[in-house]
């Protein structure tokens, strides 16, 4: 069983920017870190995980390559992300913010550049679900959580919400 745990809203870990993983030297201690997140994404039935959510600030995510249009990718290492395409808004939820889905509107398209496992370097053009999938979990990696991307509106009504999160799962950071 994991070491690591999934780490919830309020959680100051989520809130911090993530360093750069140095492949050559980090190789082992990554097999561990991604063989927890597995188990955690598993665990908690998602279709992502930023590193971060599992207690690391590095910046790596693992997607669930069999719900999402990835080429056979599913680990990124180091990622690099851009987006094109108009705003489309769609419904997003976090494992770190369970029980809340709220509509966010995101680029449409995304061109991520990332290392694989093996150190290999990989360019993929998204679009659509897999697209937003990779902005989601890449904002982690900078400390941002979907809920930062709601109207002012939308945050005072999730407020609540999220200060019970807070409350039962411990200690952390600001509410919004």
């Amino acid at each position: 069983m994991s070491s690591r745990k999934l780490q919830y809203f309020g959680s100051q870990i989520l809130r911090n920017s993530s360093r750069i993983i140095d492949i050559s030297s980090e190789l082992e201690s990554l097999h561990s870190l991604i063989s927890d997140m597995l188990e955690i994404l598993g665990i908690e039935n998602g279709l992502g995980l930023a590193a971060p959510q599992a207690s690391e600030n590095v910046r790596l995510f693992i997607l669930n390559s069999e719900e999402l249009n990835l080429n056979g990718h599913s680990i990124f290492i180091n990622p690099e992300v851009t987006t094109s395409g108009p705003l489309h808004k769609d419904e997003e939820g976090c494992l770190s913010i369970p029980g809340i889905f709220e509509y966010v509107r995101r680029p449409s398209s995304a061109s991520v550049t990332a290392f694989d496992l093996a150190g290999e370097r990989f360019t993929l053009d998204l679009d659509d679900y897999s697209a937003r999938a990779v902005q989601h979990e890449n904002d982690h990696l900078d400390g941002i959580l979907f809920v930062d991307r709601l109207s002012p509106l939308r945050k005072r009504l999730v407020k609540k919400q999220l200060f019970d999160i807070k409350r039962e799962y411990g200690p952390g950071s600001r509410i919004l």
